[in-house]
């Protein structure tokens, strides 16, 4: 189904998929932003538990978009086999 499709048919759904990527698009840049040195040592929030984070966070947006071209397909059933 087209984007206008979707809007009209599941509109919960597809606002949803675009408030969730925004969420998670926000929350990396707040991650980077509080990232240090990565040489540096320490007890707690580490430099590698930010890039471990937004490692993590990148795969979730890639399935979120994923689900968005999913909702924003023009046929609702794959082809069949031939």
């Amino acid at each position: 189904m087209g984007l206008r499709t979707a809007l009209t048919q599941s509109r919960i759904v597809t606002l949803g998929v675009f408030a969730a990527a925004i969420w998670v698009v926000l929350t990396m840049l707040q991650v980077y932003g509080r990232l240090g040195p990565l040489s540096s040592g320490g007890v707690g929030q580490t430099p590698i538990a930010g890039v471990v984070g937004l490692v993590v966070l990148a795969g979730l947006l890639a399935l979120l978009l994923t689900l968005y071209s999913e909702l924003s397909e023009m046929e609702p059933a794959p082809e069949p086999w031939e």
